[in-house]
């Protein structure tokens, strides 16, 4: 029902107003944000996600908000609620492979590339969810001419959760590329698995330039990699749980005004 998703919006907009809508990092051992629909707090990104929103597919709704609210809205923060506990497993993984990319011993064997594929699978469901999202936000009914001031404040909200969980997957998948095409290029230079006898003898003996440091072409919002395994696990994690407090802040932003127009469902 939608008074039952109001009630849950209206929980969590008590606990964003008690304790403010920007996300720590660190677990607080005060009160913290709730995402809509979860209810845990952000400062524990690593809680199980136990309480999703009620389903209220069968509601039947009185006016255009509602109906948005009911067959847009709800369907999509699931969604983001699904990217963010695949992201969970995501932040555990993005040390360990820094670990691995590190390790003289199996850096050049199928230990990386077996962390860099799960990498990439969930850079793939990460993607695979914002398009939920778009789709949403190209359903007439939630359209940027549509004069209704709450399906308005409902599309702007939906924008906001939209461009947070589209930020981080594309980050996450940019992220895996590079190091696919730097692993591939450490196996050419180093006549690993890339390199065929062609193309040796098509090089006249000589070398081919060296791979390009990810640490020295990270685009922005992405980590640095250097040779320090400290400080490329550390870089790692704390990217990890940069992104997960940047999509948490919007989902707690967006939460507010869900949870306004929630309310007035009847």
């Amino acid at each position: 029902m939608l008074k039952v998703v109001a009630s849950a919006l209206a929980a969590a907009a008590v606990a964003i107003s008690a304790a403010g809508a920007v996300a720590q990092p660190a677990p607080q051992s005060t009160a913290t944000p709730f995402a809509i629909g979860t209810f845990q707090p952000l400062g524990n990104p690593d809680a199980p996600f136990a309480s999703p929103l009620p389903n209220i597919g069968r509601t039947r709704a009185v006016n255009r908000a509602c109906a948005a609210m009911r067959d847009l809205i709800v369907p999509s923060f699931e969604a983001a609620l699904r990217a963010d506990k695949r992201f969970v497993e995501t932040r555990r993984s993005l040390p360990n492979y820094a670990d691995i990319a590190n390790d003289p011993i199996h850096r050049d064997d199928g230990f990386q590339q077996m962390l860099l594929s799960k990498l990439d699978r969930d850079a793939s469901a990460l993607l695979q969810e914002s398009l939920v999202l778009n789709k949403a936000l190209g359903d007439p009914r939630i359209a940027a001419n549509v004069d209704d001031p709450q399906v308005i404040a409902e599309r702007r909200a939906l924008q906001l959760l939209y461009e947070a969980q589209q930020t981080r997957a594309n980050l996450l998948n940019e992220f895996v590329m590079r190091e696919h095409v730097a692993t591939a290029k450490q196996g050419i230079d180093d006549g690993g698995a890339f390199r065929s006898k062609a193309s040796t003898n098509y090089s006249g003996g000589v070398s081919p330039p060296p791979a390009p440091n990810p640490s020295l072409t990270a685009p922005p919002g992405m980590p640095l990699r250097s040779i320090n395994p400290l400080a490329d696990r550390n870089s790692l994690q704390d990217w990890g749980t940069v992104l997960s407090a940047y999509v948490r802040t919007n989902e707690n932003q967006a939460a507010k005004t869900f949870f306004t127009i929630a309310r007035t469902c009847k």
